[in-house]
Formats: structure tokens, C-alpha cells, sequence
């Protein structure tokens, strides 16, 4: 080969060197894919409502096998669900809906706190049936709960917080707790009814929960949540007291 052969072969080089890396480079890649329609990227929702009909239909079958007691308590939980998801709809329409929604994570809080500490009692109450302290420590649960992480996880808690402090809440507030409360705890009782319908079917779940040691105890709350706070706003005004000296 001559030496003007070899130069141009040279010149070439990073030509082809170019061409080759364009191959791997993700721009020529996109470039050569296939175009995506709409239809593809977008949702199914034919397959959507085929497992809409199918979930309905297996939940009508389900509820066609229970009795009229077990019909109410998912009629409960359904209801107690739905107001829980819509209680931003709900509380809209009055004019302490602002209150409301200062205080909604609190609430929310709350109202899980109470289904999960009844869970528990409720629990304990299935394994030992002829027990009374189940239902008494439903009660104290709550108020170590305050104490722990000042989650008022019972009505006996708020109302002694509302009688024994000072500015702590408001009676809507109160009420807002109370009904937050009311909520998961209607919801935890009907959940564990209607487990406990299934296991021990003819056999009421509430019979021993609910007596003599479960008021007691909950007097006991209200007081002990009286005395707490009352303890805590004096701490913090000697506190105040000398910042301020």
C-alpha cells in the first residue's frame, strides 16, 4: 500500500470508532425503539372491573353464609371504615371544622390507638374467658399510653385531662377525642366479634369483659389523669417561675 492509502485508512479510524459507540449509546437506542400507544402505558381497566365484579361476587357469597348478627357487626366495620376515610367530608360541614383540622393527625391517632389497645384486651379476653382483668386493663392500657406517648387512647383520659388541667382542650376538642375514641373502639369490638362469632359461635364475646373491675379501673383513670396533670401544670409553672427569677 502507498503512504497516501495508509493516511486516509487512518483519518477513517475515528469515523468508524464514532459509529460504533453511537450503536450502544442510549439516544440511538430510544431511537430505535418501537413507539408505546397510549393504550399500552395506560391502566386496564377492563381487568380492573373483571376483578371488581369477581371481589363483589365473592363477598356477596360470603355474606349470604353469615347470620343477621354477623351481617351487623360488618355493617359496623364497613360504617366505621368509611367514616374514618371520609371524616374530612364530614366534620366540613360545621363551623369547627378548622378545630378539627388542627387537631386531625391527633385524632387519627387516637382513634388507632383506642382499636389497637382494645384489640389487645379483647385478645387476652378470648384466652382467658372467665377472666374479669381484661377489661379493667382496657382502661389502665390507656393511660399508660398517655403517659408513654400522650396518645388518648380512652375517654376516661380525656375527660380527666378536661376536668383536672388548665386550657388543656376545649369542649369541642374534648368531643372530637371522645368521638375519635368511640370510633375505634366500636371498631375493635366489632372486629373481635365477628372473629369470635366464628370460633365460638352461640357464645356472647362481651359476657366477662364488661363488670365490676372494668368500672372500677376506669374511675381509677379518670382520677389518676386528674392527679397527672395537675402534677405536670405545677412542675411547669415553678419551672416558668424560676426561668423567670
Amino acid at each position: 500500500f502507498s503512504v497516501e492509502a495508509h493516511l486516509t485508512a487512518l483519518s477513517a479510524l475515528p469515523a468508524v470508532f464514532f459509529l460504533r459507540l453511537d450503536r450502544f449509546s442510549p439516544r440511538s437506542s430510544a431511537d430505535r425503539m418501537l413507539p408505546i400507544s397510549r393504550k399500552s402505558i395506560g391502566r386496564d381497566w377492563m381487568e380492573f372491573f373483571t376483578v371488581l365484579v369477581w371481589a363483589t361476587v365473592i363477598l356477596i357469597m360470603f355474606l349470604s353464609k353469615l347470620k343477621a348478627f354477623q351481617d351487623v357487626l360488618v355493617a359496623v366495620i364497613l360504617m366505621c371504615l368509611f367514616a374514618i376515610a371520609n371524616a374530612d367530608s364530614f366534620f366540613g360541614r360545621f363551623k369547627f371544622y378548622k378545630i378539627y383540622y388542627v387537631l386531625r393527625k391527633s385524632l387519627l391517632k387516637d382513634c388507632f390507638g383506642t382499636t389497637g389497645i382494645a384489640l389487645i384486651c379483647l385478645v387476652l379476653h378470648g384466652q382467658w374467658y372467665d377472666a374479669q382483668w381484661p377489661g379493667a386493663l382496657l382502661h389502665i392500657a390507656s393511660l399508660v399510653a398517655w403517659l408513654a406517648s400522650g396518645v388518648q387512647a380512652g375517654p376516661m383520659v380525656s375527660c380527666g385531662l378536661y376536668a383536672g388541667g388548665r386550657n388543656q382542650m376545649t369542649r369541642i376538642q374534648l368531643m372530637l377525642r371522645i368521638v375519635a375514641q368511640t370510633t375505634g373502639g366500636v371498631l375493635a369490638f366489632a372486629i373481635f366479634g365477628l372473629y369470635y362469632s366464628f370460633r365460638f359461635p352461640g357464645r356472647g364475646p362481651f359476657s366477662h369483659f364488661f363488670g365490676l373491675e372494668s368500672l372500677a379501673a376506669a374511675g381509677l383513670v379518670f382520677g389518676a389523669s386528674i392527679v397527672s396533670i395537675r402534677h405536670r401544670e405545677a412542675k411547669l409553672r415553678e419551672a416558668t417561675a424560676e426561668k423567670a427569677q
